[in-house]
């Protein structure tokens, strides 16, 4: 993970462009060009959306160039890599396993809290300006998501609180690179670019986090902070029989193993029910936004041992059966109410039944 100055990203993607009709190795014919007739434009929290898709918060959303190439494929809800107070930490390798169903060891960013910040800022002055060179019209109908975790006392520490805060206004940090990029192109020196990159978050806590402490930081982002919230949840809410009964018996995954503690102490579904009703009414008090976000990876017993340690968190193919059946549970438990982030095994192969 190096970041890179702005004007080298800039001038990697123009070159590029003018040079082999690409940006960051991705073709041109592969951009996704905005129409103002598309049926799934819409609004999210008061902003244009262009599309309802785009990369869940993980370790390539850490890197400015990785969120524009996300961008020029049509991600129009960029959620960032999740951030917390410990940014120094020692990530074994290999952390990831995605030879079918995924599996992770890794967990928050391996970017110091700046550089994260940093990289966000980039991306999002970026992104304006790429709108503008490649000639699309309207609004860039952008919505950058910031993802938080894991405990309260750390989210409302300094330094996270100064990096939501360099977020909420980027105003200097986007004048200081609007001016090294406009002595060098000063035709991109009037684009337009919000100082507000993110007024928008999504809670990731960690497995076996106190239902009490989950509302707790809720409150916080949405009272405090005046923050659209959405709160990340574990596929362990359907129960220990659903869920090995879905990959056991539906799927044939009988080799994978979850302990009862991974059930027993994450968050249980009728207190999900009440953490969600209460956070709602909290969000609609103040005129906020609240939602879910379906969902966060499976705790497992480390069966392949591929990666190091004893547990470790799938993803993919797998989860995506169980975190459907999860969200038509609480679908029909709102009345189809209730704002959902999807995230569980979502791929270009089953996006459109998703959003049907």
């Amino acid at each position: 993970m190096r970041p890179l100055p702005a004007e080298t990203l800039l001038s990697w993607a123009l070159d590029e462009l003018d040079r082999a009709g690409a940006i960051y190795g991705i073709p041109r014919e592969a951009f996704w060009v905005p129409s103002s007739d598309v049926p799934y434009r819409s609004e999210v929290f008061a902003q244009p959306l262009l599309t309802p898709i785009g990369p869940a918060a993980g370790p390539h959303t850490q890197l400015a160039q990785n969120i524009v190439a996300a961008w020029l494929c049509g991600g129009r809800f960029i959620e960032l890599k999740t951030v917390q107070i410990m940014d120094e930490l020692e990530i074994p390798r290999p952390c990831i396993d995605m030879e079918d169903e995924g599996y992770n060891v890794e967990w928050s960013q391996e970017l110091k809290l700046d550089q994260s910040a940093g990289e966000y800022v980039k991306a999002w002055v970026l992104v304006h300006v790429l709108h503008r060179h490649l000639g699309f019209r309207g609004p860039v109908g952008t919505v950058f998501n910031m993802s938080v975790g894991y405990n309260l006392d750390g989210i409302r520490s300094g330094r996270m609180t100064a990096f939501m805060d360099r977020l909420t206004d980027a105003a200097d940090g986007i004048a200081a690179l609007r001016e090294v990029i406009a002595s060098r192109w000063p035709q991109f020196a009037d684009v337009e670019i919000p100082g507000r990159i993110a007024d928008s978050v999504t809670l990731s806590t960690m497995h076996g986090c106190p239902p009490d402490e989950i509302e707790r930081i809720g409150r916080y982002l949405l009272e405090e902070r005046g923050l659209h919230t959405y709160i990340k949840l574990n596929p362990t809410l359907l129960g220990k029989d659903e869920v090995l009964g879905i990959l056991h018996d539906r799927l044939g995954f009988r080799e994978i193993e979850i302990p009862d503690r991974v059930f027993d102490h994450d968050l249980q579904y009728d207190r999900a029910v009440e953490l969600i009703q209460s956070l709602r009414n909290v969000a609609a008090k103040r005129g906020l936004a609240f939602g879910v976000k379906l969902s966060n990876t499976l705790a497992m017993a480390n069966h392949k041992r591929y990666l190091p340690g004893d547990e470790v968190y799938m993803s993919g193919r797998a989860l995506y059966p169980i975190t459907m059946t999860l969200f038509h549970r609480l679908e029909e438990e709102f009345g189809g109410d209730l704002p959902v982030s999807y995230a569980g095994g979502a791929d270009s192969g089953n996006v459109a039944t998703i959003l049907a």
